[in-house]
């Protein structure tokens, strides 16, 4: 990021000022009480950092006997090798303001729009620029406690600054993904094994069930043959028997006839005999009549051959 330019406006002992900053090394010289710490404080609050230095309150900023002061920075947003810093600002120049007023009262413009501290901290970080990294503004009163940071802490630092720190949180955050990724592997391979015995076994109990199916099958194939057998068993058994029924009723049918017949001759034979019988009881009372008769007329001759011997005598 490269400041362009400084605008300050009732700011300290700053009434109005515009220091104008160029590429490369900027050097601000001057006795002291001229305003060299106060312009690099001015910065630090423009940016948002957390460390006011001389103050504990911003108010105790703003020049004596005025409500309101403001801090400009120009920010240079011309492309570079084609491209903006800020791709979502079209200027080549971002204005970038904080105004403090007396009553306790501060806020963030972006060309003269209000705007959250948020939004600020996420446009510096797309400049790669954190105002709380000592290395990007070190006040005068930051050395001793620089010095004391350890070593793991000083290249933090360097690597803010530079822009490093992105690339040794996607480092660590790799390292973590790449152990996470270890042990997930672990586990999915113990998940892979356990899987593995489970689909054998599932896979035995789907051929156990595939040869139940089979047998079932066959089962139900011979149990098919078996009733059909029975069928056609019952059903030569039933053609049989119905041959031999329609032989035995061919018998019976016969037989009948022949007692049709037997009965006809029966009752000829008993209509015959009851026919002789009749005429041998007529013969036979004509006999009794007739020996009836002879034996009157016998008994008439011997009555009659005594009358007529007695007649004689």
């Amino acid at each position: 990021m490269l400041i362009q330019e400084v605008i300050l406006e009732n700011f300290m002992s700053y009434e109005y000022a515009r220091v104008p900053l160029k590429p490369g090394i900027n050097i601000v010289c001057g006795p002291n009480g001229a305003g060299k710490s106060s312009l690099l404080l001015a910065i630090s609050v423009a940016l948002g950092q957390s460390y006011t230095e001389r103050s504990r309150k911003l108010s105790e900023l703003i020049r004596w006997g005025k409500d309101q002061a403001r801090i400009t920075l120009i920010l240079d947003n011309s492309k570079r090798s084609g491209r903006r810093p800020i791709p979502k600002v079209s200027k080549d120049q971002i204005f970038l303001t904080r105004i403090l007023r007396r009553d306790g009262k501060y806020w963030f413009e972006l060309d003269n729009v209000a705007v959250s501290k948020q939004e600020v901290d996420r446009l510096l970080a797309k400049l790669g620029v954190n105002p709380d990294n000592m290395l990007i503004i070190m006040h005068q009163n930051m050395v001793e406690q620089f010095t004391v940071l350890t070593p793991q802490e000083k290249l933090r630092m360097i690597e803010a600054a530079v822009g490093l720190e992105a690339y040794r949180e996607n480092v660590l955050q790799a390292q973590k993904k790449l152990t996470r990724i270890l042990s997930q592997e672990e586990s999915i391979n113990k998940l892979l094994e356990s899987a593995e015995q489970t689909l054998k076994y599932w896979r035995e109990q789907y051929d156990k069930l595939q040869e139940k199916r089979q047998l079932l099958a066959k089962r139900k194939f011979l149990e098919r043959e078996m009733a059909w057998a029975e069928v056609s068993q019952r059903e030569s058994t039933i053609k049989e028997a119905e041959a031999k029924l329609e032989k035995e009723m061919e018998l019976v049918t016969k037989i009948e006839e022949e007692k049709r017949q037997t009965d006809n001759q029966l009752k000829m034979l008993l209509e015959g005999l009851e026919n002789a019988k009749r005429r041998l009881r007529e013969e036979l009372g004509a006999l009794i009549n007739l020996e009836r008769e002879k034996a009157k007329n016998q008994a008439i001759i011997t009555l009659c051959s005594q009358f007529i011997n007695e007649a004689k005598v």
